[in-house]
């Protein structure tokens, strides 16, 4: 396996990026890559043509993550503002505004059915589930603190949560918080299941393998530089990975479920053979910290292979393709 780099698009948007997500393709219509960032907007972008489709505004402060609908028509995106944006990928109509407490929306991800949005509730200590239909908040799915069986209180032990990955049949939900720890709910009981320890630091990027004989797997990205992978109903941290110099920030898993690709604030984007349980490459396209990787749709033609982009507070996008 190897990531072989395709393009590099500079000042993609007028400040530092901060999230990404694909948009996957359907019928007649093409993938589609989603980024947000610092400078309020998220862009949307052909990976063919490595040119901007679309500019959406709509956001009064930094965009800190975007997610689109399994169907491929609709998207979300979050922002230090409080507010979520429900938007139409073709049209950038909004379709519904999700409003929470300041600093209680970080990163978003549609189940795998599309049915529900899931938002990480930051100073909540909690995950919000709306449901995609009437955009009504369903469920509030909140961490207890450790030791104890009632949900955080004001006063108790805060558990900011950035992160937040659905596992494939959308039966678990996965949370991860500034103090390193990661939660596990049971999404149709809305029940806390488990603490997964073993991080020191925040976890800021979770991310479930996609193949369903293997949907217990998780992977997190810390804080402590190191990866992670658990089996997180079996609540047992299988691996660690570690050779990042700082910050891991993101992580994200190959379709074919061979690999995972992380991107830190020491520059580089790695990608990691989970067989052999190490890093096969290191990119140093970057010059500054890479807060998200996303790995595109499998193409059409072979499944084993897609397209990686990964995105920087150096204002750029840098296209991959892994094979």
């Amino acid at each position: 396996m190897k990531l072989a780099s395709l393009d590099s698009i500079q000042n993609a948007h007028e400040d530092s990026l901060w999230t990404a997500a694909w948009v996957r393709s359907t019928g007649d219509k093409p993938a589609l890559l989603l980024t947000g960032g610092l400078d309020e907007t998220v862009r949307i972008w052909d990976p063919t043509k490595f040119t901007c489709l679309q500019t959406n505004t709509g956001h009064c402060l930094g965009v800190v993550s975007v997610t689109a609908h399994p169907n491929r028509r609709i998207a979300a995106s979050a922002s230090i503002d409080s507010f979520i944006r429900v938007f139409e990928v073709d049209t950038n109509n909004t379709i519904a505004t999700l409003e929470a407490p300041p600093s209680e929306v970080w990163q978003l991800q549609f189940s795998p059915d599309g049915g529900t949005l899931a938002a990480a509730g930051g100073g909540s200590s909690s995950v919000k589930l709306w449901d995609t239909t009437q955009w009504q908040l369903i469920a509030t799915l909140s961490i207890p603190r450790q030791g104890g069986t009632q949900p955080s209180e004001k006063s108790g032990n805060k558990k900011f949560v950035l992160s937040v990955a659905w596992n494939p049949d959308g039966r678990l939900l996965a949370c991860g918080s500034v103090d390193g720890t990661i939660s596990v709910f049971d999404v149709a009981r809305a029940k806390f299941l488990h603490f997964l320890e073993g991080h020191s630091m925040p976890v800021r990027s979770l991310v479930f393998s996609p193949s369903h004989h293997d949907s217990r797997i998780l992977f997190s990205a810390s804080d402590d530089g190191h990866v992670h992978v658990y089996d997180a109903e079996g609540k047992t941290l299988l691996t660690s990975l570690s050779g990042h110099a700082s910050w891991v920030l993101s992580v994200d898993v190959s379709p074919d479920g061979a690999a995972i690709a992380t991107g830190s604030s020491d520059k580089t984007v790695r990608l990691w053979d989970l067989k052999m349980r190490a890093a096969t490459q290191t990119l140093t396209h970057h010059t500054d910290q890479v807060w998200s990787v996303a790995f595109g749709p499998p193409s059409r033609t072979d499944v084993r292979s897609c397209m990686l982009a990964s995105v920087s507070d150096d204002k750029s996008i840098s296209f991959y393709q892994y094979s």
